[in-house]
This record gives structure tokens, sequence and C-alpha cells, in this order.
């Protein structure tokens, strides 16, 4: 007869792992926010500030039993982690009642008007988590959130939400003003679609880095043939450091010279081996924009 096993000390290594290596994992700011509240609260309607240094995990959205009002959340998502290139989500929340609907998508100014899928939780509630973060045409921050929703087929108003403007032609666009984000210290590079291209073999990434301390930020890679004299980062009020290149797509090496150090860029996990220099790069790999790109208004 087969003697059973005691688990016991497999369960206590296995907690320590995942309390201590869990931790080391995420981000600081991550950490100070591990503190949460039930989707409960989320129903209630009540307005939540950004100086609440509280988090939403992700299987709390996943209970959401009914829309509500946009707002502003910040979430803690470990299934995603490299879909996301970090643990902390932090943007305005979208939900629609899609019980009995089967593909319900968002399009928005954010976006440049294109359409954008949302989930579904097992209560028949769409949700999506649009970054605050973007600019405009003008690269000028956007806090006026425009949208509709696209739902199997037709487009329609956010019915939860009570602020809306006609849209001329017999209906209402939806409107979410956000008064202020809370800033993003691990940010790393990303594709903009907020801006509808003329050329669409380009696509815009914005290279991010947050250095309050540096001076001078050069981004280097094959790109830019390497040219430290190419390529400098713009310095915000509150210290993050951005640059927007069209770029092809295609796989691209690349760092950036911070006050003449060559430094990876810290949160993108993607990195790769240069020959040539034997040097460690950062990577991107840009894919091939979608042949039928789907406008739901012109900006």
């Amino acid at each position: 007869m087969a003697t059973k096993k005691n688990k016991t000390p497999f369960i206590i290594i296995f907690s320590s792992l995942l309390l201590f290596g869990f931790g080391s994992l995420f981000s600081e700011e991550a950490i100070d926010w591990i503190s949460s509240y039930s989707s409960k609260e989320i129903e209630s309607g009540d307005r939540e500030e950004v100086n609440r240094k509280k988090v939403y995990y992700y299987w709390q959205i996943q209970s959401l039993k009914r829309a509500v009002q946009p707002r502003y959340i910040r979430m803690l998502d470990i299934e995603h982690y490299r879909q996301n290139q970090g643990f902390l989500r932090k943007g305005v929340l979208f939900t629609f009642n899609g019980l009995k609907n089967s593909e319900v998508s968002i399009c928005g100014n954010f976006n440049a008007w294109r359409c954008i899928s949302m989930n579904r939780n097992r209560y028949g509630i769409y949700y999506t988590i649009i970054p605050a973060d973007f600019k405009g045409r003008y690269e000028n921050d956007i806090s006026r959130f425009e949208y509709k929703f696209k739902v199997d087929g037709f487009f329609d108003y956010d019915p939860v939400n009570p602020i809306r403007e006609e849209d001329g032609e017999g209906s209402y666009i939806s409107v979410y003003n956000l008064e202020k984000y809370d800033l993003q210290k691990n940010v790393t590079y990303r594709i903009i679609d907020s801006e509808i291209e003329q050329d669409l073999d380009f696509k815009t990434v914005e290279f991010r880095i947050y250095k309050p301390q540096a001076n001078t930020i050069a981004l280097v890679g094959d790109f830019n043939q390497w040219n430290p004299e190419h390529d400098y980062l713009n310095k915000s009020p509150d210290g993050t450091f951005t640059l927007r290149k069209k770029l092809k797509p295609g796989e691209y090496l690349y760092y950036f010279i911070i006050d003449g150090k060559t430094t990876l860029d810290t949160y993108n996990s993607e990195t790769r081996f240069q020959v040539e220099t034997k040097e460690l790069c950062s990577y991107l790999m840009i894919e091939t924009r979608d042949e039928y790109i789907e406008i739901a208004k012109e900006p």
C-alpha cells in the first residue's frame, strides 16, 4: 500500500515563494498600493479620488454584475503581465451591460475613433481600461474622453453615463472629463494609434523613460544608425522624458544614453544581443498594421 506523502513542507515553501517572490517582481508603486475594496464598491457609483492609493484586482473587474459610470482606476493584473508590460494598470474604466450581446467595442477620440474590442466577464459586463496619459494630435494632454459603444454592429451612447452631447446625427456622444491622474513611473515605449496615419506603412512609437534627475537623454538604435546626436528626448515637468518616431513594421534594437551613460529601457523586459557591438540592447517589434481599419467617426 502506498504511503500518503506529507504535503505540509511543500505548501510552506510554495507560500514563501509566493510572498517573497512576487514581492521582488512588483514595482515599488504597486507594492505601495496593495490594498483593495470589493467589486460592490465599484458598483456603488461613488466617485473615486485619485489621491486614494487603493487598487483593484483583476478578479474584481471580472465580478462586476452591472455597468458603472467611467472612472479612473488602478488595477493589479498578474495574468496579463507581459501584455501590459507590468502588473499595475492605470486608466479609465469603461463598462457596458451586454448580457444579450455577442460583441461590444468602444470608439473614441482617444484612438482616432477606431473601435477597440472590449472584454466580457462572466456576468455579461463588457469592460476595457483606456490609458489616461494619451496625447492628442497636437501633442496636448487629453482630459476629455468622447466615446460611443458599438454593440453588435450598431453605435450607441453610454446609457449609464449622464454626461452626453448631441452628435448632429440624431444621437449622442458620451463624455467623461478626467480631472487628474497619478504619475506613471514604470513607463516604457508605446505604439500610438491616437491619430490617423496618412502613410499606413508607418506607425508612431513613443519612447518614454522616467528619469527626473537626468539632464539629457538621447535615443540610439538601428533606426537612426546608432547616432547619439540624432534623437533627443523631451523632458516634462514630472520628470518623464518622451520622444515620438514614425517607424515601419519590423524588429528594432535600441537603448538610451542618459547624461553620457548607456542605459537599457528599464521597464521593457525584451532584450536582444547585438552581435556587431557585443552589447545587450532593448528590443522592440512593430507588427504590421491591419489591412482594414474601421473608423466610427471622423475626428
